[in-house]
This record gives structure tokens, sequence and C-alpha cells, in this order.
């Protein structure tokens, strides 16, 4: 018998933008706190937010979010609409 299997990770992914369109990940991350771009290690935005569901999204420059950090759908669905505003808010468009 298998023991019971136990969600520690929900993963979930957007498109923000179509295909002509592409963020500028340097000015966001000036703009949004608790953000980093180091694009020499890695290629996405990297946003950590505590509320209102503690996660993590990495934001893609063609417009492409995932988020990860949540422990359930529902919490990864909050989560991402929570990410989707902060960075509509912000924009900055190439």
């Amino acid at each position: 018998m298998f023991p019971k299997a136990i969600i520690q990770n929900v993963v979930s992914t957007a498109q923000l933008l179509d295909k002509n369109n592409k963020f500028d990940l340097y000015t966001i991350s000036a703009i949004i706190k608790n953000s980093k771009y180091s694009p020499e290690r890695f290629s996405a935005l990297i946003i950590k937010v505590e509320q209102p569901i503690r996660s993590t999204a990495l934001v893609f420059s063609n417009g492409k979010i995932v988020c990860v950090g949540t422990k359930s759908v529902q919490d990864s669905q909050i989560a991402i609409r929570n990410f989707v505003q902060i960075i509509n808010l912000q924009a900055v468009y190439q």
C-alpha cells in the first residue's frame, strides 16, 4: 500500500501578452518592490509576495508568467490574479 500523497506545491502559468509585445523587465523590476531581475543568471523577473497568498512569480519578457509556491489550486488562482494585477499596474512594454 502506498502512503497518502500530500500536495507540497502547485505551479500555474498564464500568457499575459500576445506574440507582438514584450515586457521591459529591467524597468518593471525597478518599479515593483520584492522583485529581482538578473538576466545573466536567469531570464525571468522574480517577484515574491506574502499577501494575499505567499507565492513567487517568474515573469518572462514574452508575457508568460509562472506562479509557484502555493499549496492548492484555489490559492494558485488567487496568487496568479494578484501577480497579474501587480504587473498590469506597472507594465512597461518594449
